[in-house]
């Protein structure tokens, strides 16, 4: 047997007797514990945005409480008691309103002098120094709001309006210099007292000017006095002609526009704006030395943070501090009797055939029932009342005393914004007129 056989036979002996030597298979043993857990896989990318979220829930009540608007971003001004609703009642508002598709849109702002009043940046041109003038001809005192001044030629001319606007509008920025800085529409920043300064200066010794030249040398205005903000007031409400210069020894009445402008109200409260009678002298009453038009036209609103009233239009509260149980502003009789003097005056400047209220040819006098209704704002002169139907001559007296009615008349108010004042020009210009004096007030002294 050779040895690769008895290899082979050896091996397989040995098998056999390994599997008869084996007994039968025992019961499978137990699962062996969890084997620990593999490390996390990179993050795949992520997904498409899932749809809208539901709308959330409304917006608070407007009192903050809640998470609103709070109600001090619409003080003083946007609140239904606030300072744009009280303007809204104004005059200047209303005159807004009435001119955006009126007639006089094209002569209130420009190229002609009315837009130094009328239009929104009236204040800050003039401030500015910012007025029309023919040739190398100035302004003495411009940036402190007078308007007038002599031309090359020697005639008395007013300034023109140099700015852009297209229609009359008094408004927030026309008095307040209002810029990005301090608007709180654009710096969201809640409004504080103050942050809107007036354009015009108005410090303790500032003043405007009126038209009214001390002396017949020069155009220079004069000043109204030291009336702090209420300087603003005085830039427009007062007669655009200087009468030192603009009454002369004789006066042609040629058309209806003679005279101070409307609004004359610094030439009347200041106590300096009429035409003064040689030998005569003048006085204030005491609202002068005590008041200025702020105390009486813009007293502050306790429900309103104390923010001046912009309806401007006077409040008798305002002058009960001082004219206690006043129930109008007829205090002890004083409106009454100016009323009555005017009625005088106006029928005897009448009778010499200074007076219409015809708009144009044939200028009819006042007829009765105009004489007796009590508007005598609404009386222009009348240009063909002299002999003939010719313009009438006056002079330098004469046209004085209408001057002196117009700007009585027009200054509104019957004499309260300065009463001393307003029975000493009265009476003067009615015994200028006839020779005599009236009937119903005496010249106080």
């Amino acid at each position: 047997m050779t040895m690769a056989r008895y290899a082979t036979l050896v091996t397989a002996l040995l098998v056999g007797a390994a599997a008869a030597c084996a007994g039968a298979d025992g019961p499978t043993g137990a699962s062996g514990a969890p084997g620990s857990s593999g490390a996390q896989g990179t993050a795949g990318p992520q997904g498409p945005a899932g749809p809208p979220g539901l709308p959330g829930a409304p917006g608070g009540d407007g009192t903050g409480a809640d998470g609103g608007i709070p109600t001090s971003c619409l003080s003083p001004c946007h609140g239904f008691n606030g300072i744009v609703e009280q303007w809204k009642t104004s005059t200047h508002y209303a005159t807004f309103v009435a001119n955006l598709n009126g007639g006089e849109v094209p002569t209130w702002t420009g190229p002609g002098p009315c837009g130094n009043c009328h239009a929104i940046d009236a204040l800050e041109g003039r401030v500015a120094g910012r007025v029309g003038v023919q040739g190398d001809a100035g302004v003495a005192h411009a940036v402190s709001g007078e308007l007038g001044y002599r031309a090359a030629n020697g005639s008395l001319t007013d300034s023109t309006y140099t700015g852009s606007a297209k229609v009359a509008a008094v408004t927030c920025v026309t008095c307040h210099a209002v810029t990005d800085q301090n608007d709180p529409h654009r710096t969201g920043a809640t409004y504080t007292p103050g942050s809107f300064p007036l354009r015009v200066a108005s410090g303790a010794d500032d003043q405007a000017f009126i038209e009214k030249s001390p002396d017949t040398s020069a155009v220079t205005g004069t000043p109204a006095g030291k009336l702090g903000t209420a300087n603003t007031c005085v830039y427009c409400h007062k007669s655009r002609k200087d009468v030192t210069n603009y009454v002369r020894a004789t006066n042609v009445l040629s058309s209806t526009f003679w005279g101070p402008h409307e609004g004359p109200q610094t030439d009347v409260f200041s106590g300096q704006g009429g035409y003064h009678f040689a030998a005569r002298t003048y006085g204030s009453s005491t609202h002068l030395a005590k008041l200025t038009c702020v105390d009486c036209h813009m007293p502050t609103v306790t429900s309103n943070g104390g923010a001046p009233n912009h309806s401007f239009y006077a409040q008798l509260s305002a002058c009960q501090s001082c004219h206690v149980g006043a129930t109008s502003f007829d205090v002890t009789g004083g409106q009454s009797q100016v009323r009555a003097a005017l009625f005088e005056l106006e029928a005897a400047l009448n009778t010499a055939g200074y007076l219409t209220r015809s708009a144009a040819a044939p200028y009819a006098p006042l007829a009765p029932s105009e004489l007796a209704d009590g508007h005598f704002e609404l009386d222009t002169p009348r240009p063909n009342g002299g002999p003939g139907g010719a313009p009438p001559s006056l002079t330098a007296d004469q046209a004085g005393a209408l001057y002196n009615y117009f700007i009585v008349a027009r200054g509104s108010a019957l004499g309260v914004h300065n009463p001393k004042y307003v029975r000493q020009l009265v009476f003067d210009s009615y015994v200028a007129v006839t020779g005599q004096p009236p009937t119903t007030i005496v010249r106080p002294q």
